[in-house]
């Protein structure tokens, strides 16, 4: 029914913010990044959502049997995730275009042990945690409210299944660990990247650069996307492909017209003059003197 559907999805909801809001590193990686930084750790893989089976979870509100996996399935091409930044230049690098040299801090592969965590000489060995599974199950039993508060039977027995964090999913660990990253497998690292502004690109432009993301054993890098956006300028603002410059007059000036100059982005004085009445929040218009058109000569 489609009551009884909804409800399993709060429940899918509820029980995947249970396991983050209860294990402080989850949490503290979420709070930070939000669920796309959450997700792409390896430690804490990304769900698949139940809902998606229709068969499947029939079958499992029939049983009264609900079960969730948190991770990879097999063989699923691993990612670490595209990582998201925002970055602000000068209006003028709008206007006249802009370069610069950014710098991405990222968890990079040991290169002392090649990612394994291992010392040279060491032996793979089967985590006594997980067994060799790379897998940690719980299982519980959960009611509704109103089932809880009448004291009615019935519910749902659930397992959830998470990623071992202290194998990391691998089901290994070395007898002894890498001296370089002490067992971690990644060391903190950084890259650089170069953006280049083309005049007249609009605000919230955004450079991709492939692969330059975090890395982790295992795993394809994801995507760094920097998003650019104009800093304040105590002059300008940016319409679309217009620059907006606001003055205030004295009433004199409105009535009988006025004359000034205006600094340009780039440094040029542009003579303003009227000899007519001005309205407030009329606007002078001086063509060919806003943004370059992006793509245009």
């Amino acid at each position: 029914e489609g009551s009884d559907a909804a409800a399993i999805g709060r429940f899918v909801k509820a029980t995947e913010a249970y396991t983050v809001m209860t294990n402080a590193d989850r949490k503290r990686v979420y709070e930070a990044s939000g669920s796309e930084g959450l997700f792409r750790r390896l430690a804490g893989p990304r769900f698949e959502d139940p809902m998606r089976d229709a068969y499947k979870l029939e079958l499992e509100f029939k049983t009264g049997h609900f079960e969730m996996e948190f991770g990879f399935r097999e063989g699923q091409k691993k990612s670490t995730g595209n990582v998201h930044h925002n970055l602000k230049i000068p209006l003028l690098g709008f206007y006249q275009g802009f370069t610069m040299d950014v710098a991405i801090v990222r968890s990079e592969l040991c290169s002392m042990c090649n990612g394994t965590g291992a010392a040279q000489d060491a032996e793979m060995l089967t985590c006594h945690k997980c067994t060799g599974t790379g897998k940690l199950a719980t299982a519980s039993h959960w009611r509704s409210k109103r089932a809880r508060r009448e004291r009615r039977e019935g519910g749902f027995d659930q397992t959830v299944t998470l990623g071992c964090r202290r194998c990391l999913g691998s089901g290994k660990l070395p007898s002894e660990p890498c001296p370089g990253c002490k067992g971690e497998r990644t060391v903190d690292g950084q890259t650089s990247v170069k953006v280049v502004v083309e005049p007249g690109v609009l605000e919230g432009q955004s450079y991709t650069f492939k692969e330059q993301a975090e890395q982790a054993p295992d795993a394809v890098s994801g995507d760094v996307v920097l998003h650019v956006g104009a800093e304040e300028h105590e002059d300008f603002e940016r319409e679309g492909n217009d620059l907006v410059c606001r003055r205030n007059i004295t009433l004199a000036q409105a009535l009988l017209g006025f004359k000034m100059v205006v600094t340009h982005l780039d440094g040029r004085e542009i003579d303003i003059e009227r000899d007519e009445v001005t309205k407030p929040g009329q606007d002078h218009v001086v063509a060919g003197m806003g943004m370059p058109i992006h793509g245009k000569p």
